[in-house]
C-alpha cells in the first residue's frame, strides 16, 4: 500500500531529484500504461487528490524531476521491446489466431486473418487504391461545354441557369472560364 502524503515525504521528494520515490516510480508505470489521466495517475500513485494535477504536471516537465520522463522513456522502450511488433510475430500471431477461429468454427475470421498473413508475406496486394483520374482532365474546352448541353438536355428541372463560355485559349482553369448565368441574369443558384 502507498503511505499516506505528509509534509516530510513531500519535502524529501522534493529535495532528491536524483532518486526516484515508489511515487514516482508508480505514477510513471501508470502513465505507460496509458489508461488513465495524468492527474488520476498522481492520484493512484499517492499523491493527494487535491494537487494531483500539479504532481503530475511537475513529475512529467522534466524540470523538478529529471529522472521520471527518462524512466518513463526507459519504461516504453522495454515495453517496445517486450510487445514489439516485428513481421515474423505478426506472421506468428495471425497464424496462430487463423487456426484457433478455424478449430472454434470461426471460418470467417480464420479466412480474414490468413488474408491479413499473405499481405504482409507479399503473396497478395490490396488493390483497393484509387487510381482514379478525372476523364474530364483530358476534355477540350469544347467537349466539356457539349457535355454541360448533354446534362443540361437530359436534366432539365435540375437547374435553371444558362451556361456560356468566356473567351480565352488556355485549357488551363476551363472549368473557371465557363460561367453560369440564371435566368433572371443574377448569379447561380446554391443549394
Amino acid at each position: 500500500m502507498i503511505e499516506e502524503e505528509t509534509e516530510e515525504n513531500i519535502a524529501a521528494e522534493y529535495e532528491d531529484p536524483s532518486q526516484l520515490t515508489n511515487r514516482q516510480r508508480e505514477f510513471a508505470k501508470l502513465f505507460v500504461e496509458g489508461v488513465y489521466s495524468n492527474a488520476e495517475c498522481a492520484r493512484r500513485a499517492g499523491f493527494s487528490s487535491k494537487n494531483a494535477r500539479v504532481y503530475a504536471s511537475k513529475l512529467l516537465d522534466g524540470r523538478h524531476f529529471p529522472l521520471v520522463p527518462q524512466y518513463i522513456a526507459e519504461l516504453r522502450e522495454e515495453n517496445e521491446r517486450r510487445y514489439g511488433v516485428s513481421l515474423l510475430g505478426q506472421l506468428k500471431r495471425l497464424d496462430q489466431l487463423s487456426r484457433g477461429a478455424e478449430e472454434a468454427g470461426q471460418y470467417s475470421a480464420a479466412i480474414n486473418a490468413e488474408k491479413i498473413r499473405s499481405a504482409l508475406g507479399g503473396l497478395t496486394i490490396d488493390r483497393r487504391e484509387q487510381q482514379h483520374f478525372h476523364q474530364y482532365d483530358k476534355l477540350t474546352r469544347e467537349e466539356i461545354v457539349q457535355r454541360l448541353e448533354k446534362l443540361r438536355e437530359k436534366f432539365p428541372t435540375l437547374t435553371d441557369a444558362d451556361y456560356e463560355v468566356l473567351d480565352g485559349g488556355s485549357r488551363t482553369g476551363s472549368m473557371g472560364q465557363i460561367k453560369a448565368i440564371t435566368s433572371d441574369g443574377g448569379p447561380p443558384h446554391e443549394d
